[in-house]
């Protein structure tokens, strides 16, 4: 029999089923920035900025923002630790900042004269800002330049007077989200075990749950004591604030999640009496599509691609970038889960496929887990001190060109361009390098053209990614530089080794994750119209 710790836990023992929406995050979505008396026109040049300081991404379609005068509905997703920005007009903002607005145009008035700016949840209010009277106590004042946040008492406190017209879409608002060692890392199926803990100690925990998962739960058991299991999405629990506490006796307890939402769990055992030898384990189904062998139910290739067929040129590529710009970001540690799934062994469902070597190797056996020479790590194919060295741009966690990898040998490749020559490689000499250069296995040279054709497409600059104009290149490029080469060789690459099954099947799997796809492995054609002009 299940014995509940008191007659006044017994309400609390109810498992609460999470429909949508972290507790936290009506206090992590905020205004950042506003400019309301712009430096040419404010008719065309004003916006709202918001920000993500939680730990998950947060649905805007159930927040509006308002000032004295109207109101506007969001929209979109924002990923923790990202801003979003709200332009009165959309070309008149991306005249005066060279970049698009997340979303325009915007109603809202922004009087010079007294106004503020109310970020709703519902009818809700969640933050505001005002200035010159706009309300009681608040008295910022600012011509031709913007309002910026830089901390979060709510109060008038937080703002200053910018020193010029904004910075929209980025800023010093950090999240306090971190890193998780890797041991208080939840992965799917991955049971920690022999977990201790004195009386009053609270060991903590995190799981990155990806879009489109199923069937998630949290569950404890075995061992000796009185555990207590806590979770709640978006923000560690706390006694009193959780999603799940079942608060039984012994260490048998579970979490069932009715509907999951994409970004961070936290989940916290804590010992009502001291314990030992206990388990803990997340498990979860990722969106599948029938194994991912063929195309996802919602995608079509005349449908999905329709605005670039039958274009050309400089209009082809700005229409793809069009497509596969905006897809559903994910926290560097969510990457792992992600490789696991995207490039699973369909041999062997326990084990990845490594890039340049082709290797299967066990998904466990890989950097932060194992100290083996054989382990496995996280390779960018476009080289992150290329354009985006940072883990809050999103080129950084971009699937389609995150690849598992051998340790030895994905530091052999470094951060080099791509080209022909070098020597071989001890551990994989299909692979050869020289002192600037890489050049992978004749396997998987298409592989490795298309996926930098992929981020030269998708990452334009001028969006709310955080990432410059990525640029393949002719020759060698410099570390620190938003270009990669060498865009000829890889166009030979990408014509002598064809598009394959597996990449057929990687491009579906990423596509059930991220929302977009490499049309490069969905039209081969697209990369010789794009580049070859630029190769006689």
């Amino acid at each position: 029999m299940l014995m509940i710790k008191s007659k006044i836990a017994l309400k609390s023992a109810v498992t609460l089923a999470i429909t949508g929406l972290a507790f936290n995050a009506s206090a992590n979505l905020m205004i950042s920035e506003v400019l309301y008396d712009a430096p040419n026109n404010d008719s065309l040049e004003e916006f709202v900025e918001l920000y993500n300081a939680s730990c998950s991404s947060i649905d805007l379609s159930q927040y509006n923002i308002s000032d004295n005068g109207a109101s506007l509905a969001l929209s979109g997703t924002l990923a923790s630790g990202q801003y979003f920005t709200i332009a009165k007009d959309a070309a008149g903002f991306n005249s005066l900042f060279s970049r698009q607005a997340d979303l325009a145009p915007m109603p809202l008035s922004l009087g010079n004269s007294g106004d503020y700016v109310k970020l709703l949840k519902g009818t809700q209010e969640i933050d505001v800002v005002a200035w010159e009277g706009g309300l009681s106590g608040w008295t910022l004042n600012a011509t031709n330049v913007s309002l910026v946040r830089s901390t979060n008492t709510q109060s008038q406190a937080d703002w200053d007077v910018g020193s010029n017209a904004g910075h929209p879409g980025d800023g010093s608002l950090t999240t306090s989200c971190g890193t998780p060692p890797t041991e208080n890392l939840l992965e799917n199926g991955q049971v920690k075990t022999s977990l201790n803990a004195s009386t009053g100690q609270t060991l903590k925990f995190v799981a990155d749950i990806p879009a489109g998962a199923t069937g998630l739960s949290f569950k404890m058991n075995g061992g000796s004591g009185d555990a207590d299991l806590y979770v709640r999405q978006g923000s560690e629990p706390t006694a009193n604030v959780f999603d799940c506490r079942p608060y039984l006796t012994g260490n048998n307890e579970e979490c069932p999640i009715a509907t999951a939402v994409a970004g961070r769990y936290f989940v916290n055992i804590t010992a009502y009496q001291g314990f030992s030898a206990a388990n803990l384990v997340a498990n979860y189904t990722p969106a599948t599509t029938g194994g991912g062998e063929g195309n996802p139910g919602d995608y079509a290739f005349d449908t999905y691609y329709a605005n670039a067929n039958g274009k050309t040129g400089s209009a082809l590529k700005a229409s793809l970038n069009l497509i596969i710009r905006d897809h559903t970001r994910f926290t560097y540690d969510q990457v792992w889960d992600g490789l696991n799934y995207a490039d699973e062994d369909p041999s062997n469902t326990n084990n990845v496929i490594l890039l340049y070597t082709n290797r299967s190797e066990p998904k466990t056996n890989r950097a932060g887990m194992s100290n083996s020479l054989d382990a496995w790590n996280r390779e960018h194919v476009w080289a992150k001190s290329h354009g985006f060295p940072s883990s809050g741009q999103h080129a950084y966690t971009d699937l389609h060109h995150l690849r598992p990898a051998d340790v030895t040998v994905n530091s052999s490749r470094g951060n080099k361009d791509f080209a022909l020559g070098g020597a071989p490689l001890t551990e994989a000499p299909d692979n050869k390098t020289d002192a600037d250069s890489f050049e992978p296995a004749n396997m998987v040279k298409g592989d490795v053209a298309r996926m930098v054709f992929y981020m030269d497409v998708r990452y334009e600059g001028g969006d709310s990614s955080g990432t410059p104009n990525l640029t393949v290149a002719k020759g060698v490029t410099g570390t620190g530089e938003a270009l990669l080469g060498d865009l000829c060789t890889l166009l030979n690459w990408h014509i002598q080794d064809p598009v394959s099954d597996w990449e057929r099947r990687r491009n579906n799997r990423v596509y059930e994750w991220q929302l977009n796809r490499n049309p490069f492995i969905d039209n081969p054609m697209w990369a010789e119209d794009l580049y070859s002009s630029s190769c006689n």
